[in-house]
């Protein structure tokens, strides 16, 4: 399933979508044709003002409109590209936030195995006001999730994916990660799956930083191990490695990403719920913050899609 809208964002979703679906597949592309904004927020009439009944069915047809063509020309622009086609605008309520219920139950309605978006990058400001469709379906979509972020620039815009980074923390989420990119991944894709060593987090602990960093780095071979076992099997070609954090100003978010940017991976794939505790490794808040900064597309495996 692939959601749009009439931004550049959605245009970037549907060309990296041509590069990983197979040509045998369904897909349904979907569009939400939303209320009329100014009248969203009240000012009450009575059934006496016609007018204004009619000026907002007005307005809603307009909606629909709109969603109807800008559907259209998704279709046609991904047409040839699977065995079906398919497209549905989905009806929203007035109810801020509505978008990211709307689609995720369209795509448990559907029982997609993957649903795709494009994102913008917005202030914070703006973010909190608005929301995050894509931030708030890694949570709740109840199938993989692939972000595609509108700066994405592709080399090559029908060729399959040469690289897919793994980012893991040896929890079960981890090793759910690891099954979905290799859904999506063809004979000939190269694998890397890193551990982050997380060394910001340790500069205002009484623990010496040094030991701290030697028993994440610890805890980073064994993800790093358990990561070999399951790549073993798929028999395709892979590398581990152990990356770490600047100790000032950084996080584990920008070093999955710095690390995704030198080894000019194609896609990343991250987990939305993961190890807690003493190795700091929370893929969740990794996953939020990666689809801020982000310039390449993410696939985001949340609680609700295994």
């Amino acid at each position: 399933m692939i959601a749009v809208d009439d931004s550049r964002a959605s245009t970037q979703a549907l060309r990296f979508a041509s590069r990983v679906v197979p040509p045998d597949a369904q897909v349904r592309i979907v569009c939400a044709a939303e209320q009329p904004g100014a009248w969203n927020a009240g000012g009450a009439y009575t059934a006496g003002d016609s007018w204004m009944s009619d000026a907002l069915g007005a307005a809603c047809g307009e909606y629909l409109h709109a969603a109807e063509r800008t559907l259209e020309q998704a279709m046609s622009a991904f047409n040839g590209q699977a065995a079906l086609v398919e497209g549905q605008v989905v009806g929203l309520s007035a109810e801020a936030g509505a978008v990211v219920p709307a689609l995720a139950n369209a795509a448990r309605d559907w029982q997609a195995d993957l649903l795709i978006v494009g994102t913008r990058h917005q202030g914070r400001v703006k973010r909190w006001v608005d929301g995050s469709v894509s931030g708030a379906l890694a949570v709740c979509a109840p199938c993989p999730l692939l972000v595609v972020p509108v700066e994405y620039e592709e080399a090559n815009a029908h060729a399959p994916l040469a690289r897919i980074l793994l980012a893991t923390d040896g929890s079960p989420a981890s090793a759910q990660v690891i099954d979905a990119a290799l859904r999506l991944a063809e004979p000939q894709t190269a694998l890397r799956a890193v551990y982050v060593v997380d060394r910001s987090s340790v500069a205002g602990d009484p623990v010496p930083g040094s030991v701290l960093e030697d028993a994440f780095a610890d805890l980073g071979r064994k993800a790093l191990a358990s990561a070999h076992t399951q790549l073993d099997v798929s028999g395709r070609a892979y590398e581990t490695a152990l990356v770490a954090t600047a100790r000032l100003r950084d996080d584990i978010a920008h070093a999955v990403l710095r690390d995704a940017q030198d080894w000019q991976a194609d896609l990343v794939a991250l987990g939305t719920q993961g190890r807690r505790g003493v190795a700091r490794w929370l893929l969740g808040s990794v996953a939020q913050r990666a689809i801020e900064i982000t310039h390449v597309p993410l696939l985001l495996i949340g609680p609700g899609a295994v």
